[in-house]
């Protein structure tokens, strides 16, 4: 095993602590402490390896701890462990991949595969040869499996990786991919003896086809045959895996199935109605991924009549289904009151906080809004019920109106039956339907909103929730009636939902926030929610003073969502001061440290943000607390005393709230930024080694920029310095990309506040980086981070256009493809300014790229900025001048699209 000699004392010391751990009674925290101080020492993992890969003779526990301590470490600290030692490591471990011990052969399988994700498999032959070994051990069911089972998890982490180059063999004339070698082989274990080992076969296969490398594209015959030979199979958990893996052909090679449509179609009702809900599941995904396939859809509509009523009768909850179970529960708490009645929420209950960041430009996330999460519940478990209710939806949207015939009598039956759950799943199906059949239902719309308002208080729990979900799904409709000047209704539903929100049972309360939120988001402020923000925002007030812990995240959504649709309202005196004063005085009560704190902040940076001057009474006493909050997590953290994760996400929310309050009050927060330490606070984020401290370090740079610029100047050397480090190319990646767009962009915020002179030592060391990005192909990296990029460079050009205007033809074509994409606005009018200034300096510059800079121009819809508007005609009428002359306007004239042309000829007057 390669150099490194282990000496028994050092194996000792280790397995003693390693032993200690499991002793009954031990201070676990205590020994850990210990092993992490073992780190400093720059063989400790090849200790690891060494114990986890040859301690035959201690218990299987150690062994596996071991290897677990070296798959954490080998996680976050791979790149600074010498090449000798790493070498060791991975030699030592590929052993491992075939122990008899189940547990060992899969902890080495986490260690390979956390090897992986640091280094990629291209840069492992020697573990691509050892698997391809392991397939092949027919004889040997520990290294078979052991193979089989760390390529799924090579499969399921990095399955990009199965399409790397290996090293060229001797007498190769180009080099194989990992999934040349190990692809057929895992194809050939979908017909082997053990149901565990087809299902694993078939179960790697399914996650290797969201990438679809080559080897799997050629062999498709091959998969889709196996597929098939196994969808009567005897084992359950197969032929889940057949289920999940037909779905996933569906949607990749639809044209392989249509062949066999018919028979699938039948297969997959028969399996949406399997005994193992696992495989009813499964299989219950076919019809959603059906409807988004490319396959000829009227092939399923003579089935629909035997689909439909399956999918009905899947979305019942089930007699003891967990959610109900839990909801029922705290219902009979609520409802018998006395002690324990409002029982705290665990922290087991209560999802972990997800920040969502400060990114300046980015682009929303599609698909964030799961409208099956209709009881509210803040992890959503995908269940038989959630997928039914999903396919009906989405067979709905197809084929609309003409399911209500079938799917009407069923409904109308269930509202009536003496059992809640049906009539739970008839209520369901009433918002699952929603859209795709709106025009069929609107004869029949105020009658179910009649029908739903009295169920808003239906003495079973899931009930209410259910139709607080479909009341929502209905808001488009019922805003529509309000403008026909109908408004009976929504004022019905708006005092129904605003009343569920003080519901006693906490799960009622996630639903009708849920539906509250939808009615702020479908609607328009001024037109529609007027009315109804105050008693909106008095709700979620008291919501503040009663909810428990898991429930308030849902409350400060709402108040969150509110802030964002309506500022206009929100920042009114009188709608303020009904919200901001209990979302303050939870700031005051709750202690530093607690988690609570994380969504609140969060709630509160987008709430000040929105409501001005009306948060001035609170600035001071919220500025300080997050400064005080910042420096000691700061602290605790460098002492120890505080995980270094938690600390940062205190950090990260208090920075934001900062970000938040500067965008609210504007230059008024200049009093407070030059009576405390923030400068060195965002000096400090903006090189913290933690990406997300970072990103909103950067962010609150940008945005002090703005108000209060004279408080950052003193650190400008050191923000830039940070910014730019930030935008080399070993730093923009998958992890860091948000804190990249945020240095991008805080440098153009800088850059418009700077004179020439204080730009020019760094201006084109940002040419550099900024290009750079503007130079990667299409798609490779965030629009958002290529616009920013694009942006800041025209700013910085605007400033000190002197140091760039050499470079021009290096740069101008991508940078005007860039600026082309981007909204009108002054961020843009910006970047145009510096674009006229390099222009000026340097009309060359243009070169080859004259048609890219007309379409740049022409992409302007109206040119607001006067200057702006005359720097562009005497620009294009100067090119006009020196073509002319040369004789060649004509031909670059002809070389633009005639729409082109025409609107440039327009615009500058040409």
């Amino acid at each position: 095993m390669a150099s490194f000699q282990p000496n028994q004392e050092g194996i000792n010391q280790i397995v003693g602590l390693l032993t200690e751990v499991h002793k009954p009674g031990a201070n676990q925290s205590e020994v850990y402490a210990q092993l992490d101080k073992c780190r400093a020492y720059p063989d400790f993992n090849s200790y690891l390896a060494f114990i986890f890969a040859s301690g035959e003779g201690l218990p299987i526990e150690v062994r596996q701890t071991a290897g677990l301590l070296l798959k954490n470490n080998i996680r976050t600290h791979f790149g600074g462990i010498a090449e000798d030692f790493r070498t060791f490591i991975k030699a030592a471990l590929l052993p491992v991949l075939g122990h008899a011990s189940r547990p060992l052969r899969h902890t080495a399988g986490t260690c390979a595969v956390t090897i992986v994700n640091q280094t990629g498999l291209g840069a492992w032959p020697e573990l691509v040869a050892a698997l391809a070994e392991g397939l092949d051990a027919a004889g040997d069911a520990n290294r078979l499996e052991g193979a089989l089972d760390l390529v799924y998890k090579i499969a399921e982490d990095q399955p990009l990786q199965m399409d790397a180059s290996l090293p060229l063999a001797p007498g190769e004339a180009k080099p194989q991919r990992v999934a040349d070698v190990l692809v057929p082989r895992v194809l050939a274990l979908m017909g082997a003896p053990s149901p565990d080992l087809r299902a694993l076969a078939v179960s790697t296969l399914n996650q290797l086809a969201n990438v679809m490398p080559g080897a799997l594209l050629t062999n498709m015959d091959n998969f889709l045959a196996g597929l098939f030979a196994l969808a009567l199979d005897a084992s359950p958990a197969v032929r889940k895996a057949v289920c999940t893996g037909l779905v996933a052909m569906l949607m990749a090679v639809p044209e392989r199935l249509e062949g066999n449509m018919t028979n699938l179609i039948e297969y997959m009702l028969k399996s949406t109605q399997d005994e193992d809900e696992g495989i009813a599941v499964e299989a219950c995904e076919f019809w959603t991924a059906f409807c988004e396939s490319e396959v000829d859809k009227d092939v399923l509509r003579p089935f629909l009549p035997r689909v439909l009523p399956v999918l009905l009768t899947n979305m019942a909850y089930e007699e003891f289904d967990e959610e109900v179970q839990e909801a029922e529960e705290l219902e009979a708490r609520a409802l018998a009151g006395g002690p324990g009645a409002h029982k705290a929420d665990r922290d087991d209950e209560i999802k972990p906080f997800v920040h969502k960041g400060t990114g300046h430009g980015e682009e929303a996330q599609e698909g964030e809004d799961d409208e099956d999460e209709d009881e509210g519940d803040g992890i959503v478990l995908w269940n038989l019920r959630r997928s039914s209710a999903a396919g009906l939806d989405m067979l709905s949207n197809h084929f609309g109106d003409e399911l209500l015939p079938i799917i009407l009598p069923i409904v109308q039956q269930r509202l009536h039956d003496a059992d809640w759950r049906a009539r739970e799943s008839a209520i369901l199906a009433l918002g699952a339907v929603s859209q795709g059949c709106a025009t069929g239902l609107a004869p029949f719309l105020p009658e179910m909103v009649a029908m739903l308002l009295p169920v808003l208080k239906d003495p079973r729990p899931m009930v209410r929730c259910i139709s607080c979900w479909v009341l929502g799904r209905y808001a488009k409709w019922l805003l529509e009636r309000a403008d026909a000047g109908q408004r009976g209704e929504l004022d019905s539903v708006m005092a129904g939902v605003c009343e569920r929100c003080l519901d006693h049972n906490r799960r009622v309360q996630e639903a009708a926030c849920g539906a509250l939120a939808t009615f702020l988001e479908e609607g328009e402020p001024e037109r529609h929610m007027a009315p109804y923000m105050a008693a909106v925002l008095r709700t979620l007030a008291a919501a503040l003073q009663t909810y428990g812990r898991k429930a308030m995240r849902n409350a400060y959504d709402s108040i969150s969502t509110a802030a964002e649709e309506a500022p206009g309202l929100l920042s009114q005196p009188a709608l303020a001061q009904i919200i901001l004063p209990p979302l303050f005085h939870k700031l005051d009560t709750l202690p530093d440290g607690d988690r609570d704190l994380l969504p609140l902040m969060e709630c509160l940076t987008t709430v000040v943000s929105k409501t001005g001057a009306q948060a001035e009474q609170f600035a001071a006493s919220c500025f300080f607390r997050c400064i005080g909050l910042v420096e000691r997590a700061e602290q605790a953290a460098a002492s120890g005393a505080f995980d270094p994760d938690e600390a940062a996400e205190f950090i990260v929310c208090a920075l934001d709230l900062i970000s938040g309050l500067t965008e609210g009050l504007g230059v008024s927060i200049e009093s407070l930024v030059g009576r405390s330490p923030l400068r060195d606070i965002v000096v400090r984020s903006c090189k913290d080694p933690d990406a997300d401290i970072r990103q909103s370090g950067f962010a609150l740079v940008g945005d002090l920029a703005k108000t209060c610029a004279p408080h950052i100047k003193p650190a400008l050397a050191e923000v830039f310095h940070s910014a730019l480090y930030n935008l080399e190319p070993q730093m923009v990646n998958q992890r860091t990309l948000s804190a990249c767009n945020n240095a991008a962009w805080c440098m153009g915020e800088l850059a418009i506040k700077c004179s020439g002179d204080e730009l020019r030592p760094i201006a084109l060391q940002a040419l550099e980086r900024l290009a750079r990005i503007l130079q990667v192909p299409t798609g490779a990296l965030p629009r958002s981070l290529v616009e920013n990029a694009a942006i800041t460079l025209g700013r910085i050009a605007w400033v000190c256009p002197e140091p760039l205007a050499p470079h021009a033809h290096e740069f101008l074509g991508p940078w005007c493809a860039a600026l082309r994409g981007i909204r009108d606005d002054i961020e843009k009018e910006h970047a145009f300014l510096g674009l006229c200034a390099l222009l000026r300096l340097n009309p060359q510059g243009a070169g080859n790229c004259f048609t890219a800079l007309c379409e740049a121009i022409v992409s302007w819809r109206h040119v607001g900025c006067e200057g702006l508007h005359n720097e562009l005609i005497q620009l294009m009428q100067g090119y006009k001048e020196q073509l002319t002359q040369m004789g060649q306007w004509q031909a670059a004239m002809a070389s633009l699209n005639p729409a082109v042309q025409q609107k440039l000829a327009a615009m500058c007057q040409l």
